[in-house]
């Protein structure tokens, strides 16, 4: 199910799916950071100021891609899209390009352009699933191709998406599905893209988004999302998305609880 939650009149949206979050706006204060997702960024109508230390020269770009834990800073007055991936693995040439080529080839301006109402009007969260897909296979035009959830994997998931607490352990789920736990853990991973560890994460940052959208205080957010404190729920926060959950109350936040794809994301 769609959830759309309009916190207040906003010129930013967050577009939010288990490890996949695409923010769309203004740029906003990006102090130096890293986080767990590779994030792709484009400008929607001036180019942009980033660098990855207080060290470096600031380069002019129209879109970067940041691999995971890469520190790096944004300056921006125009308008922004930032996509967030977790399990995109990109091999161990992983590297950031503060130029990225795709923005420059002719059919991104469709991409671009879309990305420009995605911050209009009643967001529609499959008509912008499609735009991310577009946006990611011009990105990286050599993605693998994707195939179905293992059984055991799918039902799992089901499971998980019917779950209140999310404090479930790999041992635990492995034996719902009749499989050790080193097989679980491995084959979870390869499925999905991510540990089971850091998708309860992305399901507890799903829950927290929810909570304060409707209206509670992050604190409320944090407890019901099953962090240990404000402090912690900030501290992941800010790790996967560069900014401050406090953010959230200047956006229109459209989200769902189940993943983009269907299957593992591989580059």
């Amino acid at each position: 199910m769609d959830h759309v939650i309009e916190v207040s009149p906003s010129s930013a949206y967050l577009y939010l799916w288990r490890g996949c979050a695409l923010v769309v706006g203004p740029g906003i204060d990006s102090k130096l950071h890293s986080h767990f997702a590779t994030q792709l960024t484009v400008a929607l109508d001036q180019p942009f100021r980033t660098r990855f230390s207080e060290q470096d020269a600031w380069t002019e770009t129209k879109a970067a891609i940041f691999a995971s834990n890469q520190l790096h800073q944004i300056d921006s007055a125009g308008l922004l899209a930032h996509l967030f991936i977790e399990g995109l693995q990109r091999g161990p040439g992983d590297v950031s390009i503060l130029q990225a080529k795709y923005a420059d080839n002719v059919d991104f301006d469709g991409v671009r352009a879309a990305l420009r109402y995605a911050c209009k009007g009643t967001p529609d969260m499959e008509a912008v699933a499609q735009l991310v897909r577009g946006w990611l296979d011009l990105a990286f035009p050599d993605n693998a191709a994707q195939t179905a959830f293992d059984p055991r994997i799918a039902q799992t998931l089901e499971w998980l998406a019917q779950q209140t607490q999310l404090d479930h352990t790999g041992e635990e789920l492995a034996a719902r599905v009749h499989l050790s736990t080193s097989r679980f853990t491995h084959l979870f991973r390869q499925q999905t893209g991510l540990s089971l560890t850091r998708y309860l994460l992305w399901s507890r940052l799903l829950t927290a988004v929810a909570v304060v959208a409707q209206g509670a205080n992050t604190t409320a957010a944090a407890h019901q999302a099953g962090f240990a404190d404000l402090a912690h729920m900030s501290r992941t926060f800010r790790q996967t998305f560069g900014v401050m959950p406090s953010e959230l109350q200047k956006m229109t936040i459209a989200f769902k609880r189940d993943a983009l794809t269907d299957a593992n994301m591989t580059v």
